[in-house]
């Protein structure tokens, strides 16, 4: 085994430790606070021993929830090599189907956290039960940080997803950042140390869990937001309306299906809601893919930055090669609308009076390049950048090479790149479009 790949290795543990704190979904982690600290407060009246032991079990069962959806990863990454194709990481949100599923996910767990039902799955006193809970629990996570990236974790799975890699190779790479996702929670269960820092459990619980619902409500709503763009407006009213049955659903069982009833009643308004939330279902998810947008054309005296805010220009190869023929340095963001890293670096870097005075100093032209739906255009961009998934950045210069920006970005990092790309290729030498293509000919 070579040192590179050891390196390698190593950059898919520490990147998949990293997502816990990155600014990626924020249910993910308050999901995991809430569950250590309500299982201080559901273990009152057992021997240290019997805690430690509830604790590991817990821990293990949450770290095989993750490690399932990596293992789906995994497969899905083989079939895709077998066809000739690359995975890239987060591209199952560019399906409106799954987006659809993660967001009533979101909504449900919200409005359990609320108290509209109960899930007694993972608190209810059988080992089998908490099992079930924590699996899903782990599952949860894993699903939610994938739309995120983190710095290492970019470079290892660039190498994991590549045709040439060996599968065993593959593998252990997706399980490690799967093991650095859950380490966390292993590490307060395994060292009793660690589980001493957790809050006391008390009476707060029962608002921190409702403030959880509202977090977790909020990750359904962006989750519908990332929806808007991938379907018609129809398909998003419809949808809309059946969370809204959901909702309904999940209270009727709770309210006339509860524990306090026998057995078969239970189970009759169980099935009742059921199978109408099916039906209905069956309708909402066929989704009408949104009208295309056509990209913004060349133009010589592009304005960066209108209205006070940068004045993007969408993403095509050839508006690219225009302005490189143009000798115009271009700035691209590949970013997403379920991409929580593009979100915060755009908001918290790009869209800076620093960066847009930048953009005016230089002439850069800024274009976008949105990856929220599939686009073998953008797939293809990237790849040649050698990166398997977003936030990417990148400064295509006209001499044909580029410039590609880190994962984690500043302003003075992106102010510093564009002015050396100016020097290099400074504004008075642009050419006109026309005066590019008499040159080209």
């Amino acid at each position: 085994m070579s040192f590179d790949l050891l390196i390698t290795f190593g950059l898919a543990l520490l990147g998949g430790l990293i997502l816990n704190v990155m600014p990626c979904v924020l249910p993910v982690l308050t999901g995991k606070v809430y569950k250590l600290v309500s299982q201080n407060a559901t273990a009152e009246g057992e021997s240290p021993a019997e805690r430690l032991r509830s604790a590991r079990v817990e821990s293990a069962w949450y770290t095989l929830g993750v490690l399932l959806v990596f293992v789906a990863i995994i497969a899905a990454t083989l079939s895709l090599k077998l066809a000739g194709r690359e995975y890239s990481w987060g591209m199952q949100f560019q399906s409106p189907v799954f987006v659809g599923a993660v967001c009533l996910t979101m909504f449900l767990l919200g409005l359990n956290g609320l108290g509209v039902f109960e899930i007694t799955v993972s608190v209810s006193g059988s080992e089998k039960s908490g099992a079930v809970g924590s699996v899903f629990n782990g599952a949860v996570a894993a699903i939610m940080a994938t739309p995120c990236s983190a710095p290492f974790l970019g470079a290892a799975i660039t190498y994991a997803v590549k045709l040439d890699t060996p599968i065993w190779e593959m593998v252990v790479i997706f399980l490690l950042i799967g093991f650095g996702l859950a380490l966390p929670f292993l590490a307060v269960a395994w060292f009793p140390s660690l589980a001493r820092l957790l809050p006391r459990p008390g009476a707060w619980m029962v608002t921190f869990k409702q403030l959880m619902g509202f977090t977790l409500l909020g990750a359904s709503v962006w989750m519908f937001g990332v929806l808007l763009k991938q379907v018609n407006s129809d398909s998003a009213f419809w949808f809309l309306g059946f969370l809204l049955l959901v909702g309904l659903g999940a209270w009727a069982i709770d309210r006339f299906g509860g524990l306090e009833h026998d057995a078969g009643r239970r189970w009759a308004v169980k099935g009742l809601v059921v199978a109408l939330l099916a039906a209905a279902g069956v309708y909402a998810f066929r989704f009408q893919p949104a009208a295309a947008i056509a990209a913004t054309r060349s133009v010589d005296l592009h304005v960066a930055v209108l209205d006070g805010k940068i004045n993007w220009v969408s993403f095509s190869p050839e508006v690219v090669a225009i302005h490189q023929r143009r000798k115009q340095p271009v700035f691209v963001d590949y970013t997403a609308e379920w991409c929580v890293n593009c979100k915060a670096n755009e908001k918290a870097v790009l869209e800076t009076e620093t960066v847009r005075a930048a953009l005016e100093e230089t002439r850069i032209l800024p274009v976008k390049a949105d990856w929220t739906n599939e686009d073998e255009l953008i797939g293809g961009e990237l790849k040649k950048l050698g990166r398997s998934g977003i936030p990417a950045y990148a400064i295509y210069l006209p001499d044909g090479s580029f410039d590609l920006l880190p994962e984690v970005i500043t302003e003075s990092m992106v102010v510093e790149r564009l002015r050396a790309a100016a020097a290099r290729f400074p504004a008075d030498q642009y050419l006109s479009v026309e005066q590019a293509c008499l040159a080209q000919k």
